[in-house]
């Protein structure tokens, strides 16, 4: 039997290939939509990198893009892995595009600095400068003369992403000198949608069995058993995919090219090069050589059975090829549920929620959390969560439904002010049903503390109480007992544990100019609320330690009992910094400098008055010049200034 089998494969492998196709095997490639074709390389337009910047203040990267329509979107990754530089360094990033675009700038560099022309929209914190609009040579010349000189330049044509990695490599050329289809692998990576993608099908075509042509032309420089990734996925966004697919993959490039498939699905493989299916093998297996024609790759599908040419797609230099598949099961139409139908399935889900409940409710807000695993166990699937007010929709990632909105929206009533009451709303996959969920929860008993910067008290509370400036205080008050009513005894301020509390407000009214009770607010979600400012400033300006304690003593009015709620601060100071000398120092020495310029001026002119008769007597050097003896300006310069006429002098 494994002898038979053996034999059956030699003979199989043995079999001539006909590269020739006939008049039947002819067909018309025609651009088709249904499928999306996408590689990456990093091949260019143009480019060209440089040592130049080693050793600068900066490296200046010059990215241009050129592109066939207004408002072209692309995706711009800056990542510094594998750098040798130090990660201080500054790197300044140029983009310029010839017609307008829409950058989106992904980077965790904090020390990149982004510049682009009139024509980019960045979303990024970039500066933007305006540069004319030059290309090539020119641009690369005119950055030179603009930044001294350049790290890269690169050129690429209607990209969609790119991967680009900052750093620089001392065995560059010394200039940076543009040369057309650079390499700029070391640093780039480019992905780029075929915009293109063909084919054909012969009349009799069996459904569900379709060829898929790839051909990737590598350089002539590129190096042996150069990889090439290639990911084969079938989806189908509004149903569920195509499980009954039958595929034929043909790949063609240079025979040195290793190729890596990466695919779910059970696909018949064709490859010139080793091929490999990283999902299920690890090993290589044999090279062969397929045609080089786009007929004969054609002819060579129609053989093995396929008469549905599904893609044809000619690829110049890539390290990784995606094949998206757009492939849906067909709609099966279903009778709508009957009332019976109808009202068991409510009944299930209904139940379902109330065994698992997933809502809870916090102080001011109602949270649902639906894992999909749970869900499993329903007969039908749950495409959409939403609360009464369909705007108040769940929001959904790989494993959860998730929703959290204010207690004050999405039509949720309050009873007695503990009481939050509302509807899930689910829609059923298979019908799309709506089935109601009403439920209820309680919300959190509670006295709380909070210190808010703002007046409003809309922003979000804080711990930071700054020195010398307002801040604004709230106790809020939740009770499930009806008429219970909370009054302010007092609030205090520790500063620290060995000194007295710093006393805040009374009931009666606050204690000083810096505390200030503010209008008693209508209760909100339920709640009874207290408010008053104050500023804290040290006694005497002095220091004072880094944290704090903020207390509030209220009282019940229906059981006479009292509590005390504390938060606690960090103080943070807002004062400028003190001067380290008071206005008397400063007099004093203002003064003093006064008297010392007084007294000098007196001492030098009485030293001139002195001096100048004996300086009458001096015999005059006969080689002087002139000038020099009848000029009375220069021979008190000379004395005033030169060390050595006034020792001569003496």
């Amino acid at each position: 039997m494994e002898a038979g089998l053996f034999l059956a494969a030699l003979l199989l492998s043995c079999t001539p290939i006909r590269t020739s196709p006939t008049s039947g095997d002819v067909c018309t490639l025609q651009q088709t939509t249904k499928d999306k074709v996408s590689y990456m390389t990093g091949k260019t337009a143009r480019g060209c990198v440089s040592r130049s910047t080693v050793g600068e203040l900066q490296e200046v990267h010059v990215l241009q893009v050129k592109v066939k329509t207004e408002m072209w979107p692309f995706q711009l990754n800056v990542s510094s892995a594998g750098r040798t530089t130090p990660p201080e360094r500054k790197v300044l990033f140029v983009i310029i595009c010839d017609k307008y675009c829409m950058v989106t700038v992904h980077s965790a560099d904090p020390h990149l600095t982004f510049v682009s022309n009139n024509q980019v929209y960045a979303v990024t914190d970039s500066v933007v400068s305006t540069f004319e609009q030059i290309s090539g040579e020119q641009l690369v010349q005119w950055m030179k003369d603009h930044y001294d000189n350049i790290t890269s330049f690169t050129e690429l044509e209607n990209p969609h992403h790119i991967h680009f990695r900052v750093g620089e490599d001392a065995s560059s050329p010394e200039n940076c000198i543009v040369q057309p289809g650079f390499n700029a692998r070391r640093y780039l990576q480019a992905e780029f949608l075929v915009p293109e993608v063909k084919g054909c099908t012969r009349p009799g075509a069996k459904k569900g069995k379709e060829a898929h042509i790839l051909r990737v032309q590598q350089g002539p420089a590129e190096t042996s058993s150069q990889p090439v990734e290639v990911k084969v996925t079938v989806v189908c966004p509004e149903a569920k995919p195509l499980q009954d697919l039958e595929i034929l993959l043909l790949l063609q490039s240079q025979a040195n090219v290793t190729w890596n498939i990466d695919t779910q699905r059970t696909v018949s493989i064709m490859a010139s090069g080793k091929y490999r299916i990283t999902t299920f093998l690890s090993e290589l297996l044999d090279e062969r050589v397929l045609p080089d024609s786009e007929q004969g790759l054609i002819g060579l599908a129609h053989q093995r059975g396929f008469d549905d040419i599904a893609s044809y797609t000619d690829i110049p230099s890539a390290t990784h090829v995606t094949l998206e598949l757009h492939r849906c099961e067909p709609e099966v139409k279903t009778p709508p549920p009957t009332a019976a139908q109808h009202l068991k399935t409510v009944n299930i889900v209904q139940t379902f929620f109330s065994l698992l409940p997933p809502w809870k409710c916090t102080d001011d807000s109602i949270e649902i959390v639906v894992p999909k695993m749970n869900l499993k166990d329903l007969n039908d699937y749950i495409t959409d969560i939403t609360l009464q007010d369909p705007r108040c929709r769940a929001e959904q990632n790989q494993t959860h439904f998730v929703l959290k909105r204010y207690l004050g929206d999405c039509h949720t009533k309050l009873e007695s002010g503990i009481l939050a009451r509302n509807k899930l709303i689910l829609t059923l996959a298979s019908s799309l049903e709506k089935v109601e969920v009403p439920f209820e929860c309680s919300l959190p008993l509670e006295l709380r503390l909070q210190l808010y910067r703002t007046q409003d008290f809309k922003w979000p509370s804080t711990t930071l109480l700054e020195v010398n400036k307002a801040a604004y205080i709230q106790v809020s008050f939740r009770a499930d007992i009806p008429q219970t009513f909370l009054e302010v005894k007092e609030c205090s301020l520790q500063i620290a544990a060995e000194e007295p509390q710093q006393l805040l407000i009374q009931p009666v009214a606050p204690l000083g100019q810096a505390e200030t009770i503010l209008e008693r607010t209508e209760a909100t979600l339920g709640r009874e609320l207290h408010r008053f400012s104050f500023i804290y400033s040290p006694a005497g300006g002095g220091p004072f330690p880094p944290c704090a304690t903020l207390s509030c003593r209220v009282a019940w009015h229906s059981n006479g009992s009292t509590s005390v709620e504390t938060l606690e601060v960090t103080l943070q100071d807002t004062r400028p910094p003190p001067s380290s000398l008071g206005i008397e120092a400063v007099v004093g020495i203002t003064f003093a400098a006064f008297l010392i310029g007084t007294l000098l001026t007196a001492a030098l002119w009485c030293i001139y008055s002195h001096t100048r008769p004996m300086a009458k007597l001096q015999p005059v050097s006969t080689n002087a010049p002139a000038s020099e003896s009848s000029s009375p300006n220069h021979s008190i310069g000379s004395t005033q200034s030169t060390p050595c006429s006034t020792s001569s002098m003496a």
